[in-house]
């Protein structure tokens, strides 16, 4: 199916159905809120077949791959939505590589369906010890755990790496939310206590290190596509605003140095595109496929987080009060940098690839 559609259209609709329901209003009155992601955004994208994007046609899915998924997690960095997006698409990465055809059966189709809300355990989590029939321990700092219906966290095995398929309603599980500045997410730490486990929550990898490689790629190329939708979404804002602002009798907007940082925020931006646009456009199996995953990651990332942190200075540091959007972005921004490696974990990580290379 993936063949027939232009992933500029789809980015296009992804992009229109969001401006037009998780408009700037929305956006700023959600942050003051408590809630774990937007319940009735999530109905809506879902019967729209988002969370079905990246699953295989034939469990339920529309068969689309990365650069599909670059374009929905641009959309959503755009609106600064609170959907747990990520922790559903890697979720279903993982059960197409490590689970059985049974689980594949029973997990993937209500992922696509939306009824199901998942996530999965970030690369440095600790594993659970799972030899017995009862799980006990803590995964922390789990994105998307608090409004994840189903957890997929890491485990040890007689001596294999698993992932464990948890119910997050079973009995012994509970999730304590982190609090974070960024409040478009939510982060939780998951423990468990006597929880029982059988086969079927089971799922083996045949290479534990290449699925983990695998997660940490799409989770890049997500995360970097979100910093690139955030950072256009907060500069867009920000132009609009110098254009009615005004400063000794002039709107800032016609200030030659303004209008300058605008520039290199614009330039910075579209040189992130590049790099998120080739990551998502390699096959999986390309050789530096992950290197260019992690490269647009820290790349970005940063860049759309010196963005947003200008784009509040350009508001006249009104942008971090909350009736204005650029502190949304920023908190967001700064999250993105740390999810999934942080910028020295990375760094650390590509330059042990190129040397190997």
């Amino acid at each position: 199916m993936s063949d027939g559609i232009d992933i500029g259209v789809l980015a296009e609709s992804f992009n229109e159905f969001l401006s037009a329901e998780w408009a700037r209003e929305k956006a700023v009155a959600y942050a003051k809120s408590n809630a774990s992601y937007a319940a009735d955004l999530w109905s809506q994208v879902s019967a729209l077949g988002w969370p079905a994007l990246t699953v295989n046609e034939t469990m339920g899915g529309l068969g689309m791959g990365t650069q599909a998924a670059a374009a929905l997690h641009e959309a959503v960095g755009y609106a600064a939505a609170p959907l747990p997006m990520l922790g559903t698409m890697l979720a279903v990465s993982l059960i197409e590589a490590s689970g059985n055809d049974a689980q594949k059966q029973t997990l993937l189709s209500v992922l696509a369906d939306g009824s199901t809300r998942a996530c999965v355990s970030q690369p440095l989590n600790s594993r659970l010890n799972a030899d017995g029939q009862m799980l006990n321990g803590t995964a922390a700092d789990v994105l998307d755990a608090p409004s994840a219906s189903i957890l997929f966290l890491r485990g040890d095995r007689a001596g294999q790496a698993v992932w464990l398929a948890v119910p997050a309603d079973a009995q012994g599980v509970s999730v304590e939310r982190v609090l974070l500045a960024d409040t478009t997410r939510s982060i939780g730490s998951v423990t468990l206590k006597d929880v029982s486990v059988d086969a079927v929550h089971i799922l083996v990898p045949a290479d534990p290190i290449a699925l983990d490689d695998e997660l940490l790629r799409l989770a890049a190329i997500a995360l970097a596509a979100d910093a690139l939708g955030g950072g256009n979404a907060v500069l867009v804002a920000t132009i609009e605003y110098m254009k009615i602002r005004e400063q000794f009798g002039r709107v800032i907007g016609s200030f030659q140095a303004l209008k300058h940082r605008v520039a290199d925020h614009k330039a910075s931006l579209e040189a992130a595109r590049g790099l998120v646009e080739y990551a998502a456009g390699l096959d999986k199996d390309a050789p530096d496929a992950l290197l260019a995953a992690l490269t647009a990651k820290q790349h970005v990332t940063s860049a759309a987080a010196e963005v947003a942190r200008d784009c509040i200075q350009l508001h006249g540091g009104v942008g971090f009060t909350s009736e204005y959007v650029p502190h949304i972005y920023l908190k967001r921004a700064k999250l993105n940098e740390a999810l999934f490696g942080t910028r020295s974990v990375l760094l650390d990580r590509i330059a042990d690839m190129l040397e190997a290379a």
